[in-house]
């Protein structure tokens, strides 16, 4: 992890613990530099995480206020760090369903861009939250970038093992969502009614290069899914 993000995730502890108050403005740049021994450009990094989620926001020549949250038990649409890190609840387990290290079919070369043949984990996990069925997903990496996942990896959180283990550094995900009716064996593993849709997030993940690491199809619970997204306002 890098330093920017590092601070970033101390400084949203900070803020869930109270330390700063809603509507309080967050120290200035100049103090988060001497208390972090960083440099402008990190602290301005790692504030700007903080603005995506919806945590801070600023206020033109006076500085950073910490925002009222109202996002609580939602997924954020900006994360890229992995779901362990944002999901909505106090618990998150996993089972992995099926863990695959196969050749890429046409299908998914496309979604990967990467060519025909080339090897890809593909996994399939059921997600829980406060032990609710929660979501269904199937992942794929390919291995030219992640090369070596195993189940014990997947029970945990992949995005973490590549951060932190493979060190390499996530730039930006697309995320494109939709509904359609689940299958009977999805419908079946969210415990939903026959005839349910399922909230369907198709994540492009990319490395800082780049290059499209990973592609997802996660079938989310309608009944406990909610999303939240910051948008930057662009009104004159």
């Amino acid at each position: 992890m890098k330093k920017y993000e590092t601070i970033a995730h101390d400084l949203k502890n900070r803020i869930e613990n109270k330390e700063f108050e809603t509507n309080k403005k967050l120290p200035t740049g100049d103090q988060l530099m001497v208390e972090y021994q960083a440099s402008k450009n990190t602290i301005s990094n790692a504030i700007n995480i903080l603005v995506k989620e919806g945590l801070l926001f600023a206020v033109h020549g006076s500085g950073f206020y910490v925002r009222n949250p109202k996002n609580n038990g939602t997924i954020k649409l900006s994360n890229t760090i992995g779901f362990s890190a944002e999901h909505p609840g106090e618990k998150l387990e996993r089972t992995i369903l099926s863990f695959e290290l196969l050749p890429c079919d046409e299908k998914l070369a496309k979604e990967l861009e990467c060519e025909i043949n080339t090897p890809i984990y593909a996994i399939k996990r059921l997600m829980y939250i406060d032990d609710k069925p929660f979501a269904v997903e199937y992942t794929y990496y390919n291995k030219e970038y992640i090369p070596y996942l195993s189940k014990e990896i997947a029970e945990t959180s992949i995005f973490s093992y590549i951060l932190n283990d493979l060190k390499l550094s996530i730039g930006f995900s697309e995320k494109y969502i939709s509904a359609y009716p689940l299958s009977e064996e999805d419908r079946q593993l969210l415990l939903l009614e026959p005839g349910a849709f399922g909230l369907i997030i198709d994540d492009h993940t990319f490395l800082s290069n780049g290059k499209k690491f990973n592609y997802s199809k996660i079938w989310y619970n309608y009944k406990y899914a909610n999303f939240f997204n910051n948008d930057k306002s662009t009104r004159n």
